[in-house]
């Protein structure tokens, strides 16, 4: 049985875990919160770049553009696909970073050839290590996602793209789904873009075509450099939903951990009050031990005398 001096030792190490627990706690909500805030404030923007993507359209059914191709089957495998891969620097976030890992790992078995475009710490270790084809040069951390990370991010995926090295461009990310949940990993192509992803049935696209706006140099070229802003407002809105999740999954598992120390202290307190009230109760027994055998003894010296 442990000793009260031990027990009392695992007490203070359990609440200096807890504090720690909760300090991490805090840290990730606020970073949550600020996440979720920036992103909300720079949504507008991209919606008006959807809105304008789908007035080109409108006025110009049949545009050539490489980033646009809506003869793309998602039910056909192969191909050389770029994956971008968006997880945590770090773990303590329960199963965050296992399940983009694993949803990453289900679409490069789609592919013929790919390679794999990696964000956060964690997962670039996991594919470097275990052997995936990972762009060695491509290393960003998961430390802030800004819109200066996204246009940096957006710009070595385009390269590769336009160099002809992949022929789409998927991002593998985890979803926020608001409130105390650690969001749904999930998969998407990124490019090329569907027509339907901007124009759906049922659209009115009259009210794009009724004020119509000089393009200049030209509607194509217009439309090029304002695919590639929504694409990094995709890209964006996706660092930011990982940030999000892996902060909210990261409260989640600080939260269970100070549930399990708190049961391990209660446990530990009953331990050392029992063992301490053995300690007192045996003390008592022996002060009674020897005062009983102390008061024998004087009464048989007074007897002898």
């Amino acid at each position: 049985m442990a000793s009260t001096k031990e027990i009392k030792n695992r007490i203070k190490s359990v609440g200096d875990t807890q504090k720690i627990t909760n300090a991490m706690y805090m840290i990730a909500s606020t970073k949550m919160r600020r996440a979720t805030k920036e992103a909300s404030e720079a949504q507008p923007y991209f919606n008006l770049l959807r809105d304008e993507i789908r007035r080109i359209f409108a006025l110009e059914d049949n545009i050539d553009i490489r980033y646009v191709d809506s003869t793309v089957d998602e039910e056909v495998a192969g191909g050389r696909n770029g994956i971008l891969v968006i997880t945590a620097d770090k773990g303590l976030a329960g199963a965050y970073n296992q399940s983009v890992v694993k949803e990453a790992l289900a679409q490069m078995e789609k592919s013929d050839e790919y390679k794999f475009y990696v964000v956060g710490d964690y997962g670039w270790r996991y594919f470097r290590t275990n052997g995936y084809n990972v762009e060695e040069s491509f290393t960003h951390s998961m430390h802030q996602p800004s819109l200066a990370m996204a246009r940096d991010i957006t710009a070595e995926l385009l390269k590769d793209f336009d160099a002809g090295v992949i022929d789409r461009i998927y991002v593998c990310y985890t979803e926020y789904t608001g409130g105390m949940s650690a969001g749904i990993a999930r998969h998407e192509r990124l490019v090329p873009f569907d027509k339907d992803d901007f124009v759906t049935e049922g659209d009115e696209l009259g009210k794009y075509a009724e004020n119509v706006f000089s393009y200049e140099p030209d509607r194509k070229t217009v439309l090029m450099r304002t695919l590639q802003s929504y694409l990094v407002g995709y890209i964006y809105g996706a660092l930011v939903n990982s940030y999000s999740s892996e902060q909210t999954a990261r409260m989640m598992a600080m939260e269970a951990a100070d549930d399990n120390a708190c049961e391990l202290l209660d446990a530990l307190n009953h331990e050392y009050n029992h063992i301490r009230q053995n300690a007192i109760t045996q003390e008592i027994t022996e002060i009674s031990s020897g005062a009983r055998s102390l008061a024998r003894k004087k009464k048989k010296k007074s007897q002898s005398t």
